[in-house]
């Protein structure tokens, strides 16, 4: 057993931890790839393992409310991979492992500030992996970024359409939110979408001959709550498919109103 740990090893410590928050939090409305639900699991697990650790190793110290603040700019939606998150959880393992060497270890002097940057780093962590895990959250998500007019717009699902023998990859939606066909509601204070702007959504994906069920549905149609709050002023939502890859992938971009 080691009992010391010096300013510098908690600094980097939480630096890294950090980093790891930043990147999950950012990315907290995504989308989990099919195999990566165990792997956020583990994640999840491991980052409060760690916590408990990190908790009882400033226990002698004095102990602030951490204050837990989620990146408030989110990243263009994508997917989670298992390989990703598997990587984050050695990580948290290896630190917690570290962490447990230098039990009942005296906290030196000028490290409160990074021990309670880790703690509310791994807190965060937990959060936006339990955002993964569940439901993506109707309101309070940051709208997607918009991709610059003419520019080849970034996939932001792949495969989660499942697999078509033929799209249309010329075929668009176009989704404005107007006052005469508003595409947006409010219900009890939560913001959706409208029962006309689930319909064009489900039809476009109908003509294509991409049914979504269940989760699947769900999902895109919180996606399309997303991509349609963030229009920019002048401008129209456009989705459109490609099947190069052998499954349907959904695309967003923005273009001026009228063009």
């Amino acid at each position: 057993m080691n009992d010391h740990i010096t300013v510098e090893e908690l600094e980097k410590a939480s630096h890294n931890v950090q980093r790891l928050f930043g990147f999950i939090g950012e990315r907290r409305d995504w989308i989990l790839a099919p195999d990566a639900e165990g792997a956020a699991s583990a994640l999840a697990e491991a980052a409060k393992s760690l916590s408990v650790v990190v908790s009882d190793l400033a226990a002698s110290g004095d102990s602030d409310e951490v204050e837990v603040r989620l990146p408030a700019k989110l990243q263009p939606s994508g997917r989670v991979t298992a390989g990703r998150l598997i990587k984050f959880t050695d990580f948290i393992d290896q630190l917690r492992t570290w962490f447990s060497t230098h039990d009942g270890a005296t906290l030196p002097e000028g490290s409160d500030s990074f021990v309670r940057s880790l703690q509310a780093s791994l807190a965060g962590a937990i959060e936006s992996i339990e955002q993964l895990l569940g439901p993506p959250p109707g309101a309070g998500a940051a709208a997607a970024t918009a991709t610059a007019t003419g520019a080849e717009p970034e996939p932001l699902i792949s495969g989660d359409l499942g697999p078509v023998a033929e799209v249309d990859m010329s075929a668009r939606l176009e989704l404005d939110n107007i006052a005469s066909r508003p595409l947006l509601q409010n219900l009890r204070g939560v913001p959706g979408l409208t029962p006309e702007a689930i319909s064009m959504i489900d039809r476009f994906f109908a003509k294509q001959g991409i049914e979504l069920e269940g989760p699947e549905k769900r999902r895109f149609h919180d996606k399309a709550l997303k991509w349609i709050k963030g229009t920019p002023d002048g401008q129209v939502l456009v989705v459109r498919l490609s099947g190069l890859s052998g499954k349907a992938e959904a695309y967003a971009s923005y273009q001026p109103k009228g063009s």
